[in-house]
């Protein structure tokens, strides 16, 4: 009997810190045929061999029926967190213009010391790159190139990344580099394993090179390991041909040889296969009670209906994620945090809470019952009362409520005579808790309104009262087989293609760009192992690129089936991988050899409460903790815009550590009348920033308005903007001078365009306040504009340089004396970032972080909660380069907590104005520009930029007077008011009266007269 005429059949491994799960799933029909829970054991491999051998002995399938075994492993990403012995150093070959961009914020400058200590060598900053629109930055340095060879070489490297801008959009320079490296390398017999950036993850540089760094560090132990998988299969099936794969975190597979190059892929796949596996389950429990059509693939989702959450209920936690209806699992859509680090790998958007089947019950001071978050955990069957222990537990509730019924003999927990007495007022409460603790769960874990299906897996499964309707679920239910959904998930992982691209759509429609794209992505699936005929576009997404005219962003996702009858069992394995002898334990004091020259040291940990600002004599002297303040509070200012602060705040971070004391601040009524004050900024778009990382641009565009003006030097820099990134930027150029930065700055916040500056209100619609003004591309062009019309006309012409520039640019504008800042400037606005971001890191009371931001700027007077509620709806277009749109919150003023309305907050680029509309229909404007709009993330009390809106976020939204630069004069309402954002129907009524914020010098200096 030839393998043919078997029926089909997959394994699936799920490999987690506890247990090892296996599942054995026929094809034909499609189901479960024996599952498998056995302890996870300190090699893995063995773990897992005795889960395999064990399904196959259950199910008796013949061994050449099974086509091939998927593992899903949490090994690779235990290695990072635990600082493994087994992680190597990575050397980075960067290709950024040599050190045009970036230089400031070199590798591993935002890893946590420890981890950086364990992985640091050597950093190279070559020429090469691209720019948003396809050009070179520079072209690659073949010379260099050899040069950095020899260094590897002599330096015994042996693990490289190369991270070149833009890679993800144009590859060619990263493998060109990477081709050099291998074939010099080679005339000296010496090997290396290298990374390219663009196999990793997709557009934001520092957070790919970051993704980068984890991967290389890890394939050394991916090859011991995962050679470990191979030896083990062959040993099961002895001769049989079966195929091995491993799961990636966004439900499709890498095989065997995959899975060395790239094991970061691997990280966090256990949520992504325990939602799958509980789809897989629900919809054939359906086939099963309801005779639905049978199913036909291998997807998890059922395509007639809608989204399904899975929640998995542990001991000490719950975790819910979402499984579209096109199968896969929603991803995250905010930067993810991997043992510390950074990085923009996706990975699956799961929310969790405190509540588990050994979640503790207590009674509160006013009487009312509360669960968890605090746990027994794998204590439970010495504590919980139904156990015999003396604390009170949820699986407690779960055994006294089914007292009497049927439940009771499915529930097999403890003896349920200990918990017969229970006060009915603590089940009762108890039930009502973990009721309304699920339906908060579910409803942030939903991306759209309306009912949803949800699916209970997991230990803890027992504390849901199933007979009980949640709120906003359509039809609860546990299923057979939930303990093992994660091995399910791992058995039907498809095969996927992503595309992710920058497209110039002058010459062509929307349309055929997104088709572009598209038969990438299909066509990569193909190549990644799916069936043709299989491979459907799961997602696509459209990105307008901000200040970039023709410009967009189109990622686009296909989907198939994995085909593993179309790979050969042998090309999914590594035959010939020689294991490695095995390196010593590194300390993580060894010296590191890196090239940054910044000493590994652990921090100690500053308490903010007791922190105070160090002030020498009129002067501030910025500390690391001062700008993380600072940091917070810009990103809050910015209203939704101004770009992120980070990149900034790591640059800064980094000065700071090589030269402490270097960044001074200086209160704007200390300057003499005929101080020279400069005023820098960044020009163009924050999403280029994001890859482009910022060179010396702002400064030399500031050296070439000097020689243009014949000045010989600045006495001060002021922002432009306080509002996000532009906060940030003269900290480095004031730095560089060897001259402070005045408490203040042109807007108060942030604006979208320049002729929205303070001097410009004091000015004319002529513009002779912004002129002349610079630019500088940052790698050696640069224009100046001595005149201009109009105000807005310097705008639109400083920003088609910008575009030529690679659509970011460094921006200088005319210096202004101490006396036109004193009387033109918005004062202490860097003591009012410095405020409000302490406020944010000192309240440990997360609802009540609005409330201390309002303290800052000035009390109720001055600001207020306008609202606060879920996102509802996010609606973005791209028009002249700016991004407009509306968010959508549906939830409660703080003044009408009764009554439910939806807040809608249009924007352009930042947010305009805030209107709530109530049951009824009516409306009414809340809060307008020029008066600060923020959006906080109700669960960290950080501020939002407009990139980050997205469905499910809870949020408060804030408002802030605006300074009388703006509100005094109808100048200043023209250029900051609605009108000047596109709403001419709207009009300002101010939110409060404007508080001056306190100068930090101020407050905590000792001042003389």
């Amino acid at each position: 009997m030839t393998a043919q005429n078997f029926v089909r059949h997959r394994i699936g491994v799920d490999v987690g810190g506890t247990n090892t799960d296996a599942a054995l799933l026929s094809l034909d029909p499609i189901k479960v045929i024996a599952s498998h829970k056995t302890p996870t054991t300190p090699d893995v491999t063995t773990g897992i061999t005795n889960a395999i051998r064990e399904v196959i002995t259950n199910s008796q399938v013949p061994l050449e029926s099974i086509e091939c075994v998927i593992i899903g492993t949490t090994h690779f990403v235990n290695a990072i967190v635990q600082r493994s012995k087994h992680l190597r150093r990575v050397a980075v070959v960067r290709l950024s213009g040599g050190r045009s961009f970036g230089s400031s914020c070199p590798p591993y400058v935002d890893f946590p010391l420890d981890l950086r200590a364990h992985l640091e060598s050597k950093s190279f900053f070559c020429q090469g790159g691209f720019q948003i629109d396809g050009s070179e930055i520079t072209p690659v340095d073949e010379e260099e190139i050899i040069k950095v060879s020899q260094s590897i070489a002599e330096n015994d490297i042996k693990d490289v990344v190369i991270s070149g801008i833009y890679a993800p959009v144009d590859s060619s320079q990263e493998k060109h580099v990477a081709k050099l490296l291998e074939q010099r390398l080679s005339t000296v017999g010496h090997s290396v394993r290298i990374t390219l950036s663009h196999t990793i993850s997709s557009l934001g540089f520092l957070a790919r090179e970051n993704a980068s760094i984890l991967n290389a560090s890890l394939r050394p132990l991916a090859e011991k390991t995962i050679y470990g998988f191979q030896q083990a299969i062959k040993d099961i099936f002895a001769g049989y041909p079966c195929a091995l794969y491993l799961t990636q975190n966004d439900g499709s597979v890498l095989t065997a040889k995959d899975a060395m190059k790239v094991p970061i892929r691997t990280f966090n796949s256990g949520p992504t296969n325990s939602i799958r596996g509980g789809a897989f389950l629900w919809d054939a429990a359906l086939v099963e009670t309801k005779g639905s059509a049978d199913q036909k693939g291998l997807k998890s989702g059922n395509e007639n209906r809608d989204a399904l959450i899975v929640l998995d209920i542990g001991g000490t936690t719950s975790d819910a994620g979402l499984l579209l209806p096109n199968g896969l699992p929603r991803m995250s859509s905010v930067m993810s945090n991997i043992a510390g680090v950074r990085t923009n790998f996706g990975l699956p958007a799961v929310e969790s809470i405190g509540l588990g089947g050994g979640s503790i019950v207590q009674t509160s001071d006013d009487g009312s019952v509360v669960v968890g978050p605090e746990s027994v955990g794998f204590e439970i069957r010495k504590k919980a009362k139904v156990f015999g222990g003396d604390i009170l537990t949820s699986s407690d509730i779960a055994v006294a409520t089914a007292q009497g019924s049927s439940k009771l003999d499915t529930l097999s927990i403890g003896n349920p005579l200990l918990v017969a007495n229970l006060p009915p007022a603590i089940i009762e409460g108890a039930k009502k808790c973990i009721k309304e603790m699920l339906e908060e769960l579910i409803d942030r874990a939903k991306i759209q309104g309306g009912n949803i299906d949800v699916l209970i897996v997991g230990g803890g499964a027992v504390i849901v009262d199933l007979d009980t309707p949640l709120k906003g679920v359509r039809e609860c239910r546990t299923v057979k087989g939930g303990e093992v959904a994660n091995a399910v998930g791992a058995a039907i992982s498809s095969v996927q293609g992503v595309a992710d691209m920058v497209i110039n759509i002058s010459n062509t429609t929307m349309g055929e760009a997104s088709k572009k794209v598209q038969a990438i992505a299909v066509s990569t699936a193909i190549e990644n192992g799916a069936k043709q005929s299989s491979v459907e576009i799961a997602e696509i997404t459209i990105l307008p690129v901000t200040y970039v005219q023709s410009q967009a962003r189109i990622i686009v996702k296909a989907i198939g089936e994995l085909d593993a009858a179309k790979i050969n069992s042998d090309d999914t394995l590594a035959d010939g991988y020689v294991v490695e002898e095995e390196s010593e334990p590194r300390n993580a004091s060894e010296s590191t050899n890196n090239s940054s020259g910044i000493a590994h040291k652990v921090a100690h940990n500053i308490s903010f409460q007791d922190y105070k600002p160090h002030i020498e004599g009129d002067e501030w002297k910025i500390s690391i903790t001062d700008l993380d303040f600072i940091a917070v509070g810009a990103k809050i200012l910015g209203c939704g815009g101004g770009g992120d602060p980070y990149i900034q705040y790591l640059k800064t971070k980094t000065i700071l550590k090589n030269s402490p004391g270097c960044v001074r601040i200086v209160d704007p009524y200390r300057l003499k009348d005929s101080a020279v004050v400069g005023w820098t900024g960044n020009m163009g778009s924050p999403e280029v920033s994001q890859e482009r990382m910022e060179g010396d641009e702002t400064k030399l565009a500031q050296i070439e308005l000097m020689k243009f003006m014949n000045l010989s030097k600045v006495d001060a820099m002021i922002a432009l903007e306080i509002g996000g990134a532009n906060g940030l930027v003269n900290f480095s150029v004031a730095s560089d001078f060897g001259i402070p930065v005045v408490d203040g700055d042109y807007m108060g916040r942030a604006y979208p365009t320049y002729w929205q500056t303070t001097p410009n209100v004091f000015g004319s619609p002529k513009g002779e306040a912004l002129m002349p003004s610079a630019l500088a591309s940052g790698d050696g062009s640069f224009m100046i504009m001595s005149g201009t019309k109009t105000d807005k006309l310097a705008d639109k012409a400083l920003r088609a340089a910008c575009v030529e520039m690679g659509s970011r640019a460094g921006k200088a504008v005319k210096p202004q004396s101490g006396k036109q800042v004193q009387e033109q400037a918005v004062v202490n606005t860097v003591s009012l970032a410095w405020r409000i971001g302490r406020a944010v890191k000192m309240e440990k009371n997360i609802s009540d972080i609005a409330e201390r931001i309002i303290e800052q700027v000035g009390g109720h007077e001055s600001a207020k909660i306008l609202f606060e509620g879920k996102v509802i709806s996010v609606e973005r277009t791209l028009r002249t380069g700016h991004t407009y749109g509306i968010l959508e919150i549906e939830g409660k003023r703080p003044s009408h907590a009764a009554d439910q309305a939806i807040c809608r907050i249009p924007f352009k680029n930042e947010n305009a104005y805030a209107e709530v509309e109530t049951k009824d229909g009516s409306k009414e404007v809340l809060a307008s520009v020029p008066d600060l709009i923020a959006v906080l993330d109700a669960e960290t009390g950080f501020g939002l930029g407009v990139p980050e809106y997205k469905y499910g976020l809870r949020v408060i939204v804030i408002a802030i007077s605006a300074s009388p630069r703006w509100t005094s004069t109808t100048r200043g309402l023209e250029l900051g008011g609605p009108g000047s954002m596109g709403f001419d129907e709207v009009e300002y009524r101010p939110v409060g009266t404007y508080s001056c914020p306190r100068s930090v010098i101020e407050e905590y200096g000792q001042r003389t007269a």
